[in-house]
């Protein structure tokens, strides 16, 4: 009978060993191997960032000054917006005209309350901007013109309004007036 008893009282032994002791440190290991996998991905992601990362480091060394020149012209890190205005009317003399009345409004910086919108389907801060608005007197043609050469200056704009005052003939000058927002990168 003991013959019996003792293989069956072993495999109940072995059996309560294994459930309550055996069985939950497999989990923990099964868990392990698991965060363990997790952790090599994590591993494999960083080096392939920490390769863009010295790539992108090598191209920004590579970058020539004039470039760099350019690149702080077109979202400088403050507003200057003396040089904005200096700048239109620059582009404005191309065209022999002359900018008139100009004006800054908007400067969300030292409002209080910050507002969002949406351009371009990216979400930007409107505390990084000002509103430039000015008039100049010219014909519909020659403003197109302009307009389009603040379009592809080095500088990012977005013109907000344009309010006409047309001239009773349609070569006769006209007077428009021109509000536009410009950013800066903080």
């Amino acid at each position: 009978m003991t013959r019996i008893l003792t293989p069956i009282l072993l495999l109940i032994v072995a059996a309560i060993v294994f459930f309550y002791f055996t069985d939950p440190v497999l989990t923990d290991i099964d868990g392990l191997r698991a965060r363990e996998a997790e952790l090599e991905v994590a591993l494999v992601n960083a080096d392939k960032l920490l390769k863009l990362q010295d790539k992108l480091l090598a191209d920004y060394r590579n970058i020539s000054s004039e470039d760099e020149e350019n690149l702080n012209r077109m979202l400088p890190d403050n507003i200057d917006n003396v040089r904005l205005i200096i700048d239109i009317n620059n582009i404005a003399k191309n065209y022999g005209l002359t900018v008139k009345n100009p004006a800054i409004t908007g400067n969300k910086e030292e409002e209080e309350e910050k507002t969002k919108s949406v351009r371009g389907g990216k979400e930007l801060e409107a505390d990084n901007s000002v509103v430039i608005s000015f008039s100049v007197s010219t014909t519909y043609e020659i403003l197109k013109v302009f307009l389009d050469d603040l379009a592809h200056s080095l500088r990012l704009v977005d013109i907000e309004d344009l309010s006409v005052t047309a001239g009773v003939e349609r070569s006769s000058l006209g007077d428009y007036k021109v509000s536009l927002r410009t950013y800066w990168f903080k």
